[in-house]
C-alpha cells in the first residue's frame, strides 16, 4: 500500500486549511511579532508547534478523548485557556496605549519590546496546550483519515506533514507581520495593529469561554 496516496493528499489540503484558519495561535504569533520582532515570533511558532505534539501524544493516550466526552475537563480547560488569552489580550492593550504616538520625539526610534526566546516559546505552547479545541482536532478530525492497517510509518508521516505546515505557515507569517511593523509608518503601523491583536486576543477569549462544543 503507498504512503502516500489520494487520502493522504486530501489529510493535506484539510490540514493545511486547519492551520492557516486565523485562531489563537496566529494571534499569539502576531502579538508577539509586533511587540518584539521575527525572532519572538519564530520561538511562539515553535511552542505552538510543540503543543500540537504533546495534542497528537495525549490523543492516542485517550486525553483528547476525555475531553470530547467530558464537559467538565473540556470546561476547565477552555476557561484556563480563555483566561490565558485574555490576559495576553489585555497587555498587548495597555502596553499599546503606554507607547509614544508616531510623530511624537519620542517615537522617533521603534525598538521592540524586548522579549526571550524562552517566554515566546512558552506562550505559544500554553496557548495551544489550553486551547481544547486543539485537541478534539486530533481525536476528530484527523482519524478520517486513517484505516485499519495503516502503518505507523504513515501516521508519522501525517503528523510529521502536519507539524511542518504550521511551522512554516507561523513563520512566514510572523516575519511578514514582524517586517510591517518595521515598515516607514512603522511606530504608527505597529501601535495601531498591537491594539487590534490586544482586542481579537480577549474577543478569542471571550469566544472560546462561552462557546459550546
Amino acid at each position: 500500500m503507498d504512503i502516500v496516496d489520494p487520502r493522504f493528499a486530501t489529510y493535506i489540503a484539510v490540514a493545511a486549511l486547519l492551520i492557516a484558519t486565523p485562531g489563537p495561535d496566529m494571534a499569539l504569533v502576531t502579538r508577539n511579532a509586533l511587540s518584539s520582532g521575527r525572532r519572538a515570533a519564530n520561538a511562539t511558532a515553535v511552542g505552538v508547534a510543540v503543543g500540537a505534539i504533546g495534542w497528537a501524544i495525549a490523543s492516542t493516550i485517550g486525553v483528547g478523548i476525555l475531553l470530547e466526552r467530558s464537559v467538565i475537563a473540556f470546561t476547565i480547560l477552555k476557561l484556563a485557556g480563555a483566561a490565558f488569552l485574555a490576559f495576553l489580550g489585555l497587555r498587548s492593550l495597555i502596553g499599546s496605549v503606554c507607547k509614544p504616538k508616531a510623530g511624537s520625539p519620542d517615537a522617533t526610534a521603534p525598538p521592540p519590546i524586548p522579549l526571550d526566546d524562552r517566554n515566546a516559546f512558552r506562550q505559544g505552547l500554553i496557548g495551544n496546550l489550553l486551547n481544547p479545541k486543539a485537541g478534539v482536532i486530533f481525536v476528530s478530525i484527523l482519524p478520517q483519515f486513517v484505516r485499519p492497517g495503516d502503518s505507523p510509518l504513515r501516521l508519522l508521516l501525517m503528523l510529521l506533514a502536519f507539524e511542518v505546515m504550521l511551522l512554516l505557515w507561523l513563520n512566514v507569517f510572523g516575519y511578514a507581520v514582524a517586517r510591517a511593523g518595521r515598515s516607514r509608518a512603522g511606530v504608527g503601523v505597529r501601535h495601531a495593529l498591537e491594539r487590534i491583536t490586544g482586542v481579537v486576543l480577549i474577543g478569542l477569549s471571550l469566544r472560546l469561554a462561552f462557546e459550546r462544543r
